[in-house]
């Protein structure tokens, strides 16, 4: 018996002693990981800091905003590890023009419904093959977030358009469509006839129609970019007077996206950006 009571106090020792080396394995797992995850979130502040140097220089070196200017040119697995592991953490980003987007902010005004706005929605809609009938949807949700006349906000506003996943109709495969082509800026804004894609220029536009946006848009990429308003509604051959008034060749809203990765932990970011009419660029929101 006391040979068996011998045995088994060494066993409950053994698990005892396993038990306390896992807890300080896994404690020592997630101290590196925390580590790894702050070192990653001050290298993605530099990477916003990076962000809005690039924005001040292409202010500075272009009167318009191009699809070839530096802040378009993505980083991919930049090495920014320590300089005896420079590998050991990598960050890759860009920075994407808002105003290339259709605002979901230009849907109401006060609380006020603009119908023709939502026209040029639910065209986009059409064409990118989502119901149409979101669109009135989405401009009801736009108006209850604003300040009207008689009362104030019934709903929170927009933050983005994952925020539109509660809507009803709206599908998980309606919001991965709309990422490229919609935005939600905090103010009204026109779009850039020099980022956007034919979609979002032909939906803006209602006389120049998809195929119109697509042959404007072939001539632009291949170098004769919009030097102004005057330029754009020149090629679009328009005789209304207020033709190209949803339109501009430059933009104010950028958001910046980025990850960095250190060891086996990989951190992103995704940052609203506003340039100012000086080139001054400050962050809106940032979330990692």
């Amino acid at each position: 018996m006391a040979v068996i009571a011998a045995l088994v106090v060494v066993v409950a020792a053994s698990a005892m002693a396993t038990s306390i080396i896992e807890r300080q394995g896994l404690l020592a797992n997630i101290l590196i990981s925390e580590g790894d995850r702050s070192q990653a979130v001050w290298m993605l502040r530099g990477g916003l800091d990076w962000s809005r140097v690039v924005l001040q220089m292409d202010a500075g070196s272009s009167p318009s905003t191009r699809l070839d200017g530096i802040w378009a040119r993505p980083i991919i697995g930049l090495p920014v590890g320590a300089a005896d592991n420079p590998e050991g953490a990598l960050f890759s980003g860009q920075i994407e023009d808002e105003q290339g987007k259709y605002n979901l902010r230009n849907l109401a005004e006060n609380a006020q419904i603009n119908p023709l706005e939502v026209l040029a929605l639910e065209r986009l809609f059409e064409w990118l093959g989502i119901d149409s009938s979101l669109a009135a949807i989405i401009a009801q949700r736009v108006a209850d977030a604003q300040f009207g006349k008689a009362a104030g906000p019934r709903a929170v506003g927009l933050r983005g358009i994952n925020d539109l996943r509660v809507l009803q109709g709206m599908t998980s495969h309606a919001i991965e469509t709309l990422q490229p082509y919609i935005t939600v800026l905090p103010i009204a804004t026109t779009v850039n006839a020099n980022t956007a894609t034919a979609e979002v220029l032909g939906a803006v536009v209602d006389e120049l129609g998809l195929a119109g946006a697509r042959d404007l848009i072939v001539q632009r990429d291949r170098g004769l970019w919009f030097a102004n308003r005057a330029d754009f509604v020149n090629r679009l051959r328009s005789r209304k007077p207020d033709a190209g008034r949803r339109i501009s060749v430059n933009s104010n809203w950028f958001r910046a996206t980025g990850e960095v990765t250190v060891g086996d932990t990989m951190v992103g970011l995704r940052a609203l950006l506003h340039r100012s009419e000086h080139g001054v660029s400050s962050i809106r929101w940032a979330a990692y």
